[in-house]
């Protein structure tokens, strides 16, 4: 049971706004049955919507990713830590860019060409995992939990 950035109608995900998605990806994919739980905000009718795509890098790779990711058609930022000096640094040593896309129209195929990139380790686009969302909201001042 895990939680998620972004929904959208066929169960696809984006994962990433704590720079673990690496690590949820490899427990999602080992999981029987994964599922996840949000808030009606997280429902969203195309990925990238309202939250910016995690791309996990290895720091000598940076630039050239960044390159790649504008040639896609995004525009990548280096994810800076909050009261920090510096980037966000993940549980792997590496760092994370934040990459906002206009339009995911093809989330499968968006990630696996992420992913081919040299120097990424892995994106937060988490299509294809999920078996079961609950959606968790209040109506008539009741909390209801339902079934996407």
């Amino acid at each position: 049971i895990d939680g998620a950035d972004e929904v959208d109608p066929q169960k696809n995900l984006i994962k990433g706004g704590g720079a673990a998605h690496t690590q949820e990806k490899i427990v999602d994919s080992l999981a029987e049955q994964f599922i996840v739980v949000v808030d009606g905000g997280k429902l969203v009718d195309k990925l990238g919507s309202t939250f910016l795509l995690p791309v996990e890098v290895i720091p000598k790779a940076v630039v050239p990713v960044m390159r790649k990711l504008e040639q896609l058609g995004g525009k990548p930022e280096l994810r800076m830590g909050v009261k920090k000096a510096g980037p966000v640094v993940t549980d792997q040593g590496n760092l994370v860019i934040d990459v906002k896309f206009d339009s995911i129209d093809d989330p499968a195929t968006l990630e696996k060409t992420i992913n081919n990139i040299p120097g990424v380790l892995e994106n937060g686009l988490f299509v294809g995992v999920t078996d079961v969302v609950l959606v968790g909201e209040i109506i008539d001042n009741k909390p209801v939990v339902r079934e996407l």
